[in-house]
């Protein structure tokens, strides 16, 4: 399942490319927030992405070094934190079978697993897909966290334009069973 979440994302990629010139996937090496396997919770503020208002949704993630995915629609240039310093990272994803997680953050296996939105409390989902964090200044059993900002029931991909997720909808996480508004996105249906 992991490996199709990644293969689902390189090939919208591939399909979105054959319309444009520009590339919007993009490795970059560093450090970074994987919010993949963490809820968030809303907020009463609204943030915009990419020209569309949404409410604000708050996530704390483990802040990992190394390889990941950016869109570059939503950040031009990964290797330029959101404020120009070390206490800011971008949320980006990458692949992992284990990562810190909450609430002890120790590190522990991966799950990822669909689930249906739904209009109760807690029932949307969170996009933290290229979204800007402030690196916290306390460790958590040794794990550094950051505080993200993103939009609760809006659409990871596709990349080029801000999509609205409806109850009824499924998304995919890692984040664990119980959590409220799940890091993921849904993974759009191609119509045959």
């Amino acid at each position: 399942m992991k490996k199709t979440l990644v293969l689902a994302l390189i090939l919208l990629s591939v399909v979105e490319n054959s319309f444009s010139q520009e590339k919007a996937l993009k490795i970059y090496n560093g450090k970074f927030a994987f919010c993949g396997a963490s809820g968030a919770e809303r907020t009463k503020d609204t943030i915009m992405v990419q020209g569309k208002k949404f409410i604000l949704g708050v996530s704390i993630c483990p802040v990992m070094e190394g390889p990941s995915i950016a869109n570059t629609m939503l950040v031009a240039n990964p290797s330029i934190t959101p404020d120009g310093t070390d206490k800011t990272v971008w949320s980006f994803f990458w692949y992992y079978d284990s990562v810190p997680q909450a609430p002890s953050w120790k590190t522990l296996p991966t799950v990822n697993r669909s689930f249906v939105v739904t209009r109760k409390p807690g029932g949307g989902m969170s996009n933290m897909f290229c979204m800007p964090c402030q690196v916290l200044p306390k460790k958590v059993n040794g794990v550094t966290l950051a505080r993200c900002l993103g939009p609760i029931n809006e659409a990871a991909v596709p990349l080029r334009r801000a999509m609205r997720v409806f109850p009824g909808e499924t998304s995919i996480t890692q984040a664990p069973i119980g959590a409220t508004y799940p890091v993921g996105t849904i993974i759009p249906e191609f119509k045959k």
